[in-house]
């Protein structure tokens, strides 16, 4: 009786183990590093959104599901983006193939702004790895083109990776071993505008002509008075 007794515990909990829903670990907030020594563009991640903002604007491709990221995710990618994206511009320029954001990351005049497009759960709900046991995925985003810079993030539950996609009009494509949390990063570069130093010295010419103006005023006062 007492081996019945045991055997049935045992199937038990088995059953238990085999029910219980195994989760995934979310990123947590890191610290934001410094850019490396060479590195001449100043940069910024744009503020984010709300994750109902975030999957309300987000469509996937048939054999996946999406939902919403915590808004601790929310923060832990802005961090990450920050130290694994805008910390090594060249290096993402070259992984990228992009000549512009390469001559941004040299020159102290330019900005690169990343912009977070989407930060989301996926999950393959009937969807198959293909024959390299990556997981392909496209996403539907408004506000993106063919030819911008993009990068996608994806917490593997131990760090960041680094993600190139197929970029076209409305959508990414890419390939990942494993999903969930997914983040989709633009890259833009503009211009720093150069504002006049701080007790500059004009120059001497120009300070002539003020002096000979407000001498030419004065003396017309004396001359009609």
């Amino acid at each position: 009786m007492k081996k019945k007794f045991l055997a049935v515990l045992t199937a038990l909990a088995v059953l238990t183990m085999g029910s219980m829903t195994v989760c995934a670990k979310s990123p947590t907030v890191g610290t934001t590093e410094a850019p490396i020594k060479t590195q001449k563009s100043s940069t910024i991640v744009a503020a984010t959104a709300a994750s109902s903002e975030y999957l309300k604007r987000t469509t996937v491709s048939a054999g996946y599901a999406i939902s919403e990221v915590s808004a601790t995710t929310i923060q832990a990618t802005a961090v990450a983006v920050q130290n694994a994206i805008l910390n090594d511009v060249a290096s993402i320029a070259s992984r990228l193939g992009n000549k512009n954001l390469a001559d941004a990351a040299a020159n102290s005049a330019s900005r690169v702004t990343a912009s977070i497009l989407t930060v989301i759960e996926v999950k393959a709900s009937n969807a198959s790895k293909d024959a390299n046991g990556n997981y392909v995925v496209t996403l539907s985003l408004p506000n993106i083109s063919a030819g911008d810079a993009v990068v996608v993030l994806h917490y593997t539950g131990n760090s960041w990776e680094t993600i190139v996609p197929s970029v076209a009009n409305g959508s990414v494509t890419f390939a990942s071993a494993s999903l969930s949390p997914i983040a989709v990063v633009k890259l833009d570069v503009t211009s720093v505008s150069q504002s006049p130093k701080t007790g500059q010295a004009m120059p001497v010419a120009v300070v002539l002509l003020m002096i000979g103006a407000v001498g030419a005023a004065v003396c017309g006062k004396r001359y009609f008075a």
